[in-house]
């Protein structure tokens, strides 16, 4: 019996030869095939060098994405501002050979400033999902006959984010913020199949949009370690189609049938967070997070596999010299790690991954909390057994953090 789920990702593996080295999809991955598509890997700021673990951390000098509450740490008169981008080189592997593709895309942009002396607000935009996938040579069999034809198939698009997060002040050590997220995006397929000396081709658009809500809660415990939780509370993304068959006849092409129509809504789940900041000695700070996403608890299914629950571990550790009399010695230094145990499975086997990170924060401007932030991370996905595809990735991200001082009177001699 044939491996479907397993062929369809072998299928889109061996297509990927077919893509040049420059893409205009943000990403090329055959895991990219489910649901709706590969989540976004990159942040504003700093937290892309610490293995994405951050939630405990202030936005004080830099956005801080992962949690609303750290909005309420931002300083007077201070404006912050972040745009990001990503480059990401992909080798995919499987028991006959490998391939190489790499993508670059904008990742994030993002500013924040003060509204009291008690809180701030912020918002952001960037990608939320991303689909890129080919599929070559897909057999399937005439309703009612005996009768196959072969098909190609490709997909594209994706979601993107827009985010307004709040925090407040509660006490000098208590700060609880609220974030709301709207999504939308549109994830194309098109599939083109050959019927003896007939070309059929059949042009799918799915259209999701909706909102989601989180809280977040930063608490001091002393001046050098602070605990953080963040709450995403469960959704449904509403979903349209567009789609429109053609048939090509001796170059003569002709509409079969073309409509609009609702689809089952994508559910995204409950996640739960819980994060530690702790300061070592007067140079050193770890970030650890866990994350848990309740996948299951949707009751979503996908053809190719299934979702299950996810658990996302992460830490990063930061280096910041005592001494600050000139840019250089300003830079920071970060390392950091993640551990995922991912939300698909396929015939039982979950696709896995973990990451290595490391970074610098490159100080511009002495007066300002003005850095550029660089991160490269190595990573894994998949595995290569049972069929599957095992994906090595490096991934370099580039941000530009500034902030800028208002209302505030400068004096000249």
């Amino acid at each position: 019996m044939t491996n479907k789920p397993a062929f369809l990702l072998l299928s889109a593996f061996i297509s990927a030869c077919s893509l040049s080295a420059q893409t205009n999809n943000q990403t090329s991955s055959p895991y990219s095939l489910f649901g709706l598509g590969r989540f976004n890997d990159a942040n504003t700021g700093k937290t892309n060098a610490l293995g994405k673990s951050g939630t405990a951390l202030s936005s004080e000098k830099e956005i801080n994405n992962l949690n609303p509450a750290s909005f309420a740490t931002i300083k007077k008169n201070s404006f912050l501002f972040d745009v990001g981008a990503k480059a990401e080189m992909n080798t995919f592997t499987n028991e006959i050979n490998d391939t190489k593709v790499t993508t670059v895309s904008f990742s994030s942009l993002a500013f924040a400033f003060q509204l009291d002396r008690r809180s701030g607000i912020g918002l952001s935009l960037s990608p939320y999902s991303d689909v890129g996938y080919n599929l070559l040579g897909i057999e399937n069999t005439v309703e009612g006959s005996t009768e196959s034809y072969f098909s190609n198939i490709k997909g594209s698009g994706g979601l993107n984010e827009i985010k307004l997060n709040y925090g407040r002040s509660f006490s000098e050590k208590l700060r609880i913020g609220a974030s709301l997220s709207y999504h939308f995006g549109k994830i194309s397929e098109v599939e083109i199949a050959k019927l003896n000396e007939d070309y059929l081709m059949m042009d799918d658009k799915n259209y999701y949009s909706g909102l989601k809500a989180a809280i977040g809660m930063q608490y001091d415990i002393n001046k050098k370690m602070t605990i953080s939780s963040v709450i995403g509370l469960p959704t449904a993304l509403n979903g349209t189609k567009d789609y429109r068959i053609l048939k090509l006849v001796e170059g003569s092409e002709s509409v079969v049938k073309e409509d609009s129509e609702s689809i089952a809504d994508f559910k995204l789940p409950l996640t739960l967070n819980i994060g530690i900041k702790a300061q070592i000695g007067k140079t050193l700070t770890l970030n650890a997070d866990y994350t848990r996403s309740q996948w299951s608890a949707t009751e979503m299914e996908d053809n190719i596999g299934q979702f299950t629950d996810q658990d996302f571990i992460a830490a990063g550790l930061e280096y910041t010299s005592e001494r600050k009399n000139n840019l250089l010695q300003k830079i920071t230094y970060r390392l950091g790690g993640n551990y995922d145990t991912g939300y698909l499975s396929i015939d039982g086997n979950k696709v896995s991954g973990f990451a290595l990170t490391s970074g610098l924060g490159i100080p511009l401007d002495y007066r300002t909390n003005t850095f550029i932030n660089v991160s490269y991370t190595y990573g894994q996905r998949g595995q290569m057994s049972n069929s599957l595809i095992h994906e090595n990735y490096h991934l370099l991200t580039l941000n530009l953090s500034l902030e800028d001082i208002w209302f505030v009177k400068r004096k000249y001699e």
